[in-house]
C-alpha cells in the first residue's frame, strides 16, 4: 500500500531506476507522473502499463506496490525482457558470452532486422537514442571498439592500439568485474581530458577524448543487467504482482475494480519520428476517452486537456553516417487524464 503525507501527497520509498534503455522512455519522470496520477486516484492497486515499451513506469510502479501488468505489442522487447528475468549468470553477466563482444556497424546492420534475443540486444544497446534503426557510433567506431575490448577482455593488443592512435596512456584495469572497470575506464579519459585542455593541445584530440568519456554500450548492458533484480521483487509476492503481455493496446483484458484502477498510455507520439510499431493516434484517443476506467496518457501534443506539464531535454543525432553530432531541445512532456 502507497502511504501519504497530511496534504494527500504519496509517500514514495526508495526506487531504483530500472528500465530496458528506450526511445521516449519516462525513467527520469516517472515518479513525477505517479505523484500526480496517484493524488487523484489515492486507492489505485493494479497499474496497467499498455503500451509498456521500455518498462520504466511498470519497474517504478512495482516497486511502488502497485501490482503491474506490462503490455508491449513489440514481442522482441517482451521476449527480450522475459530472458532477462530467467537467465542464469555465465562468464561475463547474464546473457550469452558472445553477446559481449563489439558489435560493429557492418553487423549491427545484418542484426538489426532480426526477430532474435541478439537482434534486439544490438537494437537496444548499439543504437542511437534508443531509436532500434541508426547505428550509435560515427566516426569514432574504432576508437569505441578498442575501448570496449580494454574493459571487457582486459585486452592488451587493444590498449597499445588504442593508446596510440589518441596519444595517450591509458591502463588496463584489474577490478574484477567488467562494470567496475568501464567506471574506472571513464575516470581516466576524463582526467586526461583535463589534462590535455590545461596544456591547449589540439581540439580534435579533446574533442575525441569527449566522445570516449562515455562507453554507451556497455552502460546500456549494465542497466539490462539489473533487471534481474525485479525477480528478486517478483518472488516477494504470491500470487504474482508482474504480468507480462504480448498484446495490442485494445486487446489488454482489464478486469480489476474501477476504483483501484488505473491504465497509462504511454503510445508513440504524434508528429515525431515513429518506434518500430506505428501508432493510429485517433483510435487510441478513442479509447482514452470511452474507456469506464480511469486513464492516464503522455504525450506531447494530444488534443485533450493536460494535468501536468514537464519539461524534459531530449536528445537529436545531427551527424551523417559517420560523423557524431548530438544537440539537446527541451520539449514539454504532458500528462492527460480521462477523468473517470
Amino acid at each position: 500500500m502507497i502511504n501519504f503525507d497530511l496534504f494527500g501527497k504519496p509517500i514514495f520509498p526508495n526506487v531504483q531506476n530500472l528500465r530496458i534503455p528506450y526511445m521516449g522512455s519516462k525513467n527520469k519522470i516517472a515518479l513525477r507522473l505517479f505523484e500526480k496520477m496517484l493524488e487523484i486516484k489515492p486507492n489505485a492497486k493494479y497499474f496497467f502499463d499498455i503500451f509498456a515499451g521500455g518498462g520504466a513506469m511498470s519497474f517504478t510502479a512495482l516497486q511502488l506496490g502497485l501490482k503491474v501488468h506490462y503490455n508491449e505489442k513489440q514481442k522482441g522487447l517482451v521476449d527480450l525482457l522475459k530472458y532477462i528475468l530467467t537467465a542464469k549468470k555465465g562468464k561475463y553477466g547474464i546473457f550469452p558470452d558472445d553477446f559481449y563482444n563489439f558489435i560493429t556497424r557492418e553487423e549491427f546492420k545484418l542484426l538489426k532486422n532480426k526477430d532474435s534475443l541478439k537482434g534486439q540486444f544490438a537494437r537496444i544497446c548499439y543504437s542511437f537514442g534508443n531509436n532500434q534503426r541508426t547505428y550509435l557510433f560515427g566516426d569514432i567506431e574504432r576508437a569505441k571498439h578498442l575501448a570496449h575490448n580494454i574493459v571487457m577482455f582486459q585486452c592488451k593488443k587493444s590498449l597499445e592500439e588504442f593508446n596510440k592512435l589518441l596519444e595517450c596512456n591509458i591502463t588496463i584495469s584489474n577490478l574484477l568485474s567488467w562494470n567496475e572497470r568501464r567506471i574506472e575506464f571513464m575516470s581516466q579519459v576524463k582526467d586526461r581530458k583535463y589534462h590535455e585542455l590545461e596544456r591547449l593541445e589540439q581540439l580534435e584530440r579533446l574533442q575525441q577524448l569527449q566522445q570516449l568519456q562515455q562507453l554507451e554500450q556497455l552502460q546500456q548492458l549494465e542497466r539490462l543487467q539489473q533487471l534481474q533484480q525485479l525477480e528478486r521483487l517478483e518472488q516477494l509476492e504470491q500470487p504474482p504482482s508482474f504480468i507480462i503481455t504480448n498484446l495490442d493496446y485494445q486487446d489488454v483484458v482489464i478486469n480489476t475494480p474501477t476504483d483501484e484502477t488505473i491504465i497509462y498510455l504511454d503510445p508513440p507520439y504524434r508528429g515525431t519520428v515513429s518506434y518500430i510499431e506505428s501508432a493510429l493516434h485517433d483510435e487510441i484517443d478513442n479509447y482514452f476517452i470511452s474507456s469506464p476506467y480511469p486513464c492516464f496518457m503522455s504525450e506531447y501534443n494530444a488534443p485533450h486537456k493536460s494535468i501536468l506539464e514537464i519539461e524534459k531535454f531530449k536528445l537529436y543525432n545531427n551527424s551523417s553516417e559517420t560523423n557524431d553530432c548530438y544537440s539537446l531541445t527541451v520539449a514539454i512532456e504532458k500528462l492527460y487524464y480521462n477523468k473517470k
